[in-house]
């Protein structure tokens, strides 16, 4: 357990420089920097890792990768670089997704430059990846999500044009514009006593269990939202709700609001649909989970927000 908990993808590192936006790679605003490049393919990242920690592979503008990509979509400035995510095209006419890949990957091996470089999964390496990269890795991951899912107009079914530079998808026809959504999310530290409550969902890992959470509905407060998911899932009332942390979670576009609330109710009436199993445990059997000394149990993996509020309960920080 973590005495100094952390939450990925929050580091102030990404000057994003919306004034940019509009204008090209040769434009005047741009010229006086450099630029990197990171590279997604089928929602993976370009890695490499290192003794320590796992880093993004960064590539500059003549790199021949750049040739296989359709979707730049600029950043922000970085330690004084123009950064850009890319994805990589997929033209099922021409190439399979798997031939593709191989195909990547020898090339990449080949490379002195980044031969120590893979695709590998955000979610998968958030426990090695460096704080600062986690940062852009996350922004590109959900901006890249965004703009392939956002292809035609919602009023007239027409194409939509990609413009400020990723951040905006306009139709000429309606003239409108869709901007890049967030989806905020509500996740609720829930105690009673020295008793805290944990939930497993049917699309968690194997024997994971973290804090109740659900997507805020129109409408809906931060307090309003918790309450309704709580008594949804679990049938239990909450009060004393408050506002603790939040965390951007690109998987694939969410905001989670860490929340923390009591309640003076034991007794479960747990929706299976929503639900695969809930349980009390009291702040010793949740140290000893969140030190390893559980066999039955996994909690929330560290960096994630649950991870923190746990974390920072069984410590008496919140």
């Amino acid at each position: 357990m973590n005495k100094h908990p952390h939450l990925t993808f929050t580091e102030e590192v990404l000057k994003r420089k919306a004034e940019l936006r509009p204008q090209k790679d040769n434009g005047s605003g741009l010229q006086r920097h450099e630029i990197k490049n990171i590279i997604f393919f089928n929602g993976l990242l370009l890695l490499n890792s290192n003794i320590n920690e796992i880093r993004i592979t960064y590539v500059k503008n003549d790199h021949w990768l750049l040739d296989y990509t359709d979707l730049p979509v600029f950043l922000g400035l970085y330690n004084g670089f123009l950064v850009y995510a890319n994805n990589i095209r997929l033209d099922k006419k021409e190439i399979s997704d798997e031939k593709l890949e191989n195909l990547l990957n020898k090339k990449i091996q080949m490379d002195h430059k980044i031969n120590q470089s893979y695709f590998g999964s955000l979610r998968k390496d958030i426990l090695e990846i460096s704080y600062d990269d986690a940062v852009l890795a996350g922004t590109g991951k959900a901006l890249i999500h965004w703009n392939l899912n956002t292809k035609f107009c919602s009023k007239c079914s027409l194409p939509l044009e990609l413009r400020n530079s990723g951040w905006e998808a306009y139709c000429k026809a309606c003239e409108s514009s869709s901007f890049p959504r967030t989806d905020p999310v509500v996740i609720i530290l829930i105690t009673n006593g020295s008793q805290t409550l944990l939930g497993r969902s049917y699309q968690f890992p194997n024997k994971l269990y973290s804090c109740l959470a659900g997507f805020i509905e129109p409408g809906e407060t931060f307090s309003m939202a918790a309450r309704r998911e709580v008594q949804e899932e679990v049938g239990i009332d909450i009060n004393n709700i408050k506002y603790i942390t939040n965390q951007p979670w690109p998987f694939p576009s969410s905001l989670m609001i860490g929340l923390k609330a009591e309640t003076d109710q034991l007794k479960l009436d747990i929706d299976k649909n929503e639900l695969e199993d809930a349980v009390w445990l009291s702040k010793e059997e949740l140290k000893d989970l969140l030190t390893g000394n559980s066999n039955q149990m996994v909690p929330a993996r560290p960096g994630t927000i649950a991870r923190y509020l746990l974390e920072s309960w069984v410590q008496n920080n919140i």
